[in-house]
Formats: C-alpha cells, sequence, structure tokens
C-alpha cells in the first residue's frame, strides 16, 4: 500500500498515515463488534465471511479508483470488515483448541507459522505483479484469491452447533477485560508499531533512497517470513521452559539489534543477512502473543482476540502514520529509528511487568 499510494498514484508520504489511521479505526470498531458477537454465540464463520466480503471489495476498489477521497472512503468502509477476519480466524482456532483438549499456544503458533508460510509467496508475488503487470493486475489478483478463500470458508469449515451457541448466549456473562490484558495489549501495540514501521517504510527506502529494484522489499519480507516459520513452531516450547514473559523479553531484544543493523548495512546481501534477526523477533512475536492475552481472559476468548488484534492494527496505524511524518521531513532510513524507539519502550514494559511478577511471587512465598 506504501509503493501504491507514493509511487503509483503520486502521492505524498503522510498520505500513508491518513489513510491508515482512518481504516484502522474502522477496523477496531468491527473488530470489536465481531468479537462480542462471537462471545455471546454468533456463529465465527459466518463472521468470517463477511469479513471477506469486505477484503475483496477493498481489492477490487484499488484496481479501479485512483483519486484519495476515493481510496480513503473505501478503505474506511470495506477494509473496516476485512480486519475482522484476522480476530474471526483466530477464535476459531482457540475455540477448536480448548474444545479438542488441546495446548492453545502451541496451536495458536501453529496458525501463525501457515500465515508465515504465506507471506514467503505473497510480497514476492506482489511485488513482481506490480513490477511486471502494474498495480491493477495486483489488487485484481487480490480479490480473485480472497473470493476463492470465502467460498472455501462456505464449503468446508464447520458450522458452530445451534444449540451449543445458543446455550453459550444463555450462560456466559462477557466480562470486561482485566486489567492485566490491557497492560499486555499495549505492550504488544508498541511492539507492532516498530514492525509496521518497518514493513512500510522499508521498500520506500530500498526503491527510493537506495535504489533498488522493486521486486526486493518483496524477496526481504519472504526471505523473513521463512525464517519465521520455524521459530513460530518452537515458540510454544520455549514458552513452556522460560516463560512466556521472558521470551517476549527476548524477542525484543533481538529487534532492537536489527533495528539498529538497518542503520548501518545498504546491500542487498546485507539486508538479506539481517532477516534472521527479524525473524526471530516476529516468530516469536505473534507465535505467543495472542495466547497470552487470551490465557488472561478465559470467559471473553473473542473478546480479548478482537483486542489483541485492534492493538495490532492500532500498532499498525501508529506506526505507519509516524513513519509517514518523519519520511516526509527527514527521509526513509531515518523513519526506520522509529522502530527502535517503540520496540525499546515495548521492553521496557514487559520488564516493568515481568519485576512487578517477580515481587509477587516473592511475597507469596515469604
Amino acid at each position: 500500500m506504501s509503493l501504491f499510494l507514493i509511487e503509483g498514484l503520486g502521492f505524498e508520504p503522510i498520505y500513508i498515515g491518513i489513510y491508515t489511521v482512518s481504516y484502522a479505526l474502522a477496523g477496531i470498531i468491527v473488530s470489536q463488534k465481531f468479537g462480542a458477537m462471537a462471545d455471546k454465540g454468533v456463529d465465527s464463520k459466518n463472521l468470517f465471511i463477511i469479513a471477506l466480503g469486505g477484503m475483496g471489495m477493498t481489492a477490487l476498489s484499488y484496481a479501479f479508483l485512483t483519486e484519495f477521497w476515493q481510496i480513503l472512503l473505501a478503505g474506511t468502509v470495506f477494509m473496516g470488515f476485512a480486519r475482522a477476519s484476522v480476530p474471526m480466524i483466530l477464535t476459531m482456532i482457540r475455540h477448536f483448541a480448548d474444545s479438542s483438549g488441546l495446548n492453545a499456544t502451541k496451536v495458536n503458533a501453529q496458525l501463525r507459522s501457515s500465515v508465515s508460510l504465506i507471506w514467503i509467496v505473497g510480497p514476492p508475488l506482489a511485488f513482481f505483479s506490480v513490477d511486471q503487470f502494474g498495480f491493477q493486475i495486483n489488487f485484481l489478483i487480490a480479490a480473485g484469491l480472497t473470493m476463492a478463500v470465502a467460498f472455501y470458508a462456505w464449503k468446508k469449515l464447520p458450522k458452530a452447533d445451534a444449540a451449543l451457541s445458543n446455550e453459550k448466549s444463555k450462560t456466559i456473562t462477557v466480562n470486561a477485560l482485566p486489567k492485566i490484558v490491557i497492560y499486555l495489549g499495549i505492550t504488544l501495540f508498541f511492539g507492532n508499531v516498530a514492525n509496521a514501521n518497518y514493513i512500510m517504510a522499508m521498500p520506500l527506502y530500498l526503491t527510493s533512497e537506495l535504489n533498488m529494484p522493486l521486486s526486493y522489499p518483496g524477496l526481504l519480507l519472504g526471505l523473513t517470513a521463512a525464517c519465521e516459520v520455524p521459530i513460530m513452531l518452537m515458540a510454544a516450547k520455549w514458552a513452556n521452559r522460560f516463560g512466556s514473559v521472558r521470551l517476549l523479553m527476548f524477542s525484543f531484544v533481538v529487534a532492537m539489534v536489527f533495528y539498529i543493523l538497518c542503520q548501518w548495512v545498504e546491500s542487498i546481501e546485507a539486508f538479506l543477512l539481517i532477516q534472521l534477526f527479524n525473524g526471530v523477533f516476529f516468530g516469536i512475536f505473534v507465535g505467543i502473543g495472542i495466547s497470552l492475552l487470551q490465557d488472561e481472559a478465559a470467559n471473553a476468548i473473542g473478546k480479548a482476540t478482537a483486542f489483541y488484534s485492534n492493538m495490532m492494527a492500532l500498532g499498525s496505524m501508529v506506526g505507519a502514520s509516524l513513519m509517514g511524518i518523519v519520511a516526509q521531513y527527514f527521509g526513509y532510513k531515518e523513519a526506520l529509528l522509529l522502530s527502535f524507539v517503540a520496540i525499546l519502550i515495548a521492553f521496557l514494559m514487559l520488564l516493568k511487568f515481568e519485576l512487578s511478577n517477580k515481587k509477587g511471587r516473592a511475597l507469596q512465598e515469604a
């Protein structure tokens, strides 16, 4: 989207922030509403298909619209629903894990690893199609893939048991999210600010300031995803051994190293090499983050999942907005420094949380 708005339509970087704020806020509202509906017994499968419909309409709109106000309107209306697709999938998989007696952290990590497998193919395909055929063909491909997924979900995903859903809506009270969930959600928010800022700034830094081909950013994103997959699959095991919070802290340290290196390297070979650090960070970050919040809100899985997705969406919104502002006045390389600052804040918040927990355990033992 950053390349589409800047190079495809010729807008200034600050428009990235305006666009991202608009669709992210709309997505937060819809996701939270869908999450509450799922907790009350509404079939998550139907909500998921509705969200996919919004995603397909978004891609079709971007294929033909050229004015910024049109892009903004389509992003706000259609992409707002599309954003709800991720929390609905995560809600379904958590309910599946709980009903099957499986380790929820492990199942969530497996799901996220499958997403990363798609990222190995998706970004390189997207940047290649843009480079060879243009943005319109790229968005038409995205629309076609979305409709195929919606049809597959309609045919293959099982419906929720109606009797169980009705009973659930009568017996379960969806409580307000615990303060600990909110605190951890804010921590994850800063982690995603760092990641979103990097994803938005890196393609433009490589193509505009380092004069690299358009296909290179997709190659880097695909390589990062390839590194993430084995990390995600191991994250649940590591979390059980070392603790989820300590593992997240480690991932934030790795991320800080990565963002510092981004200020020094300038060749594609070096960028390819340091993607290992980014893969380790993001593999752990998304592999166990959602389970951390869900475990603290057992009676409000849908709401906690939507809150997690909304914190990630807010992180994307703020990361993209700050990137656009800094890049407007300083440059894309300087904008990458924002990722280091954001991940440092996330690390300090998690460190405070771990020290408080350690102190509480010591008092209990005494």
